[in-house]
């Protein structure tokens, strides 16, 4: 775990890069709302999303490994719940967003719109600042903070209104194999299946679901 030392604070680098990476994110989905002028505070609802995500990932420990926390309880200070607290935050997460989005009225595909944009910013400031902590893995994270720039850059020249089906669809196409590329260069990779890690697995499902999804709606369009 890698800490700074401030005084008598300590405080954990890990939580620092999530925090600065959230706020990246943030700002990125509200200029996003702001340039397509949607009306109403839809923002919100992804601002509890991410608050709902981070402590679920923060105090997951205490679902997965109680002994230890009722034991050490200050742990929870510096440790979070690992690869398993934040499927677990996002699984929440992507929950809440559906039940508010059903509830609001909203579309779909205009939250998922907001939700790139939002990620490409944040997953962007993440691994820039990852890396002056991981030397081994320097050309991954340089890696994939291009795939995120060739994507706002497909995004910028692709101007349409916030949540446009096709152009949101050919974009995740190309993001996701770009992902899948990139993590072959992941230094210590963990293995999932058939030599793939569980973030490529994860972006071949997010590549099947968006080939077949511009499928049909290119379907629609010829009826």
């Amino acid at each position: 775990m890698n800490v700074i030392q401030l005084g008598p604070f300590i405080l954990n680098v890990e939580l620092l890069i999530f925090l600065a990476s959230s706020v990246a994110g943030y700002l990125a989905l509200q200029y996003r709302l702001r340039s397509a002028a949607v009306e109403g505070d839809i923002a919100n609802k992804f601002v509890n999303a991410l608050i709902i995500g981070f402590f679920t990932w923060k105090f997951s420990p205490i679902i997965f490994d109680p002994v230890s926390i009722i034991q050490h309880p200050i742990s929870l200070l510096y440790f979070n719940g690992g690869d398993r607290g934040i499927v677990l935050a996002i699984t929440l997460s992507i929950l809440y967003l559906w039940i508010r989005t059903r509830k609001d009225g909203s579309s779909i595909t205009m939250t998922l719109d907001v939700m790139s944009v939002g990620w490409i910013a944040g997953s962007s400031v993440y691994h820039l600042l990852t890396m002056t902590v991981d030397s081994t893995n320097v050309l991954f994270h340089s890696l994939y903070v291009v795939v995120n720039v060739m994507l706002v850059m497909f995004l910028y020249y692709k101007k349409e209104v916030v949540g446009n089906p096709a152009v949101l669809n050919r974009g995740l196409t190309w993001y996701s194999l770009g992902m899948i590329a990139i993590f072959f260069t992941q230094a210590d990779r963990s293995f999932l299946v058939m030599g793939f890690t569980k973030e490529q697995i994860f972006f071949f499902i997010v590549l099947i679901i968006a080939i077949y999804t511009d499928y049909v709606f290119d379907k629609k369009k010829r009826l």
